[in-house]
């Protein structure tokens, strides 16, 4: 089960605030809750308050305290259109003086004291919250004064507030995950960044890593990808360094027994054994040009490597040099080598574009030499619009669909595939034209049968 750093991120986090949420809810929901009813008791305090300043002291040889509460004030007192109010005053002793004897008769804890008491209480069936306040009435000890009303509001206030913490909690929670989503997002960054650099490049792009703002935690990584790009950039220049010398010192004798098979079929020599040297002069010139080929291959492959400078090269005066070695083996092998050329000029390095026309040239010539009527190559340089066209085109039997792809690998060969090429005409092809920004197509001939190769650059 493969594992997201991202998603880990924001599930431990949404996690730890789903089990600290509920907590900071209930705390809140608490304060509040606490908050309105101390409100709330205060109100009745306060009345209680007001209540016993209408108490009249005890006087007289039988003291016994009064209370005198004015009609308008009792009316005042009761006139709540969403609560249901109570109030008793009470003797030392738990007699009534005044108000409601329901209220009276509700049990307290211990006597009256000297400090406020809020308590839930219930007067008959009904849930109240009750305030006792101890007032001093001229006796020996105080009188006690009660003020309760109905737990409406008290509920109503209390449900509000739950809803009102619980509301604001999860709209809390959602600003924080979404806080928390941006910036593990813009914390992953760097990360996309160098994801994007290692997909994007290719099999030949070995250069180091670009830090930008990569976290220090993930430095140690991109050290150690850049130390592995370096070994196989090592490894890669020296395949090449191997290939390339091989190629080089095979060169000088393969050239020589070329040049000896050539001069035996000159001399006299005995008839039986005409087809043996005949042999031996082919494989010379296929081995010559497969050591060619390989230092050819080297040098492209470097060229990809690294950027091409280059300078300004007129594709048409290129095609006209490397028409002074083409022709002469056109001609030797019957082939019809003809030129198209117009003048448009390119950025490149010149001794390259010769090595590719010469394997699009030796191609054409290998593989269009049985065809009917002879071989016709056509050699066209021209300008499209912003890009240059360089075009070798044959009558040769072509390539079919299904293999015009990979016959840009190295080695590969077509089955039935007419001629003694090695296969690496056409990757070279390919590496000097990417190594130049160029891109290289396998079409159908103009005319029937045969193979078009169009690479185009871009034009100065």
């Amino acid at each position: 089960m493969l594992r997201s750093l991202k998603a880990t991120l924001l599930l431990s986090v949404f996690l730890l605030t789903v089990l600290i949420a509920p907590v900071r809810v209930w705390l809140n929901a608490r304060q509040e809750i606490s908050r309105g009813v101390d409100a709330f008791d205060q109100a009745l305090t306060d009345t209680a308050f007001g209540l016993g300043a209408q108490i009249l002291p005890a006087s007289g040889p039988e003291p016994k305290p009064g209370f005198e509460l004015h009609p308008q004030a009792e009316a005042l007192l009761r006139a709540n259109q969403t609560e249901r109010v109570w109030y008793a005053v009470l003797e030392p002793g738990g007699g009534l003086i005044g108000g409601d004897a329901a209220l009276a008769a509700v049990p307290t804890p211990g006597g009256p004291g000297d400090a406020r008491r809020a308590v839930d209480v219930a007067i008959g069936t009904e849930p109240a919250r009750m305030v006792s306040l101890a007032v001093d009435c001229g006796l020996e000890l105080p009188c006690e004064v009660r003020v309760a009303e109905s737990m409406g509001r008290r509920e109503a206030a209390r449900s509000e507030a739950v809803r009102g913490i619980v509301l604001l909690s999860v709209a809390a929670v959602l600003c924080f995950a979404l806080a928390i989503w941006a910036v593990v997002s813009y914390a992953m960054r760097p990360l996309k960044s160098i994801n994007r650099q290692l997909s994007e490049r290719s099999l030949d792009d070995l250069r180091p890593l670009a830090r930008g703002r990569a976290p220090s935690e993930v430095r140690p990584l991109l050290d150690a990808i850049d130390q592995l790009l370096r070994r196989v950039a090592g490894e890669s220049a020296r395949q090449r360094h191997f290939i390339a010398d091989a190629a080089h010192q095979l060169r000088t004798p393969l050239t020589a027994l070329r040049t000896e098979a050539e001069l035996a079929l000159l001399e006299a020599h005995p008839h039986e054994i005409d087809a043996t040297l005949r042999r031996v002069h082919r494989s010379a010139e296929r081995a010559a040009r497969l050591a060619e080929q390989l230092l050819a291959l080297a040098r492209s492959e470097a060229s990809r490597r690294d950027p091409v400078a280059g300078e300004p090269v007129d594709l048409k005066a290129m095609a006209q040099e490397a028409a002074q070695d083409w022709v002469p083996r056109a001609l030797e092998r019957g082939a019809d080598l003809g030129f198209q050329l117009a003048p448009v000029m390119v950025r490149a390095r010149a001794e390259l574009l010769r090595e590719l026309l010469g394997n699009l040239v030796h191609n054409a010539l290998e593989y269009a030499q049985g065809a009917e009527g002879g071989a016709r190559i056509t050699v066209r340089t021209r300008a499209d619009g912003g890009r240059a066209v360089l075009e070798v085109e044959d009558n040769g039997p072509g390539v079919a669909v299904a293999d015009r792809e990979r016959v840009f690998e190295r080695f590969y060969r077509a089955a039935g595939a007419p001629g003694n090429g090695s296969g690496l005409g056409l990757a070279i092809v390919r590496d000097i034209a990417g190594a130049h920004g160029g891109t290289v197509e396998l079409l159908d001939a103009n005319e029937g049968g045969g193979l078009l190769v169009r690479v185009s650059f871009a034009r100065l």
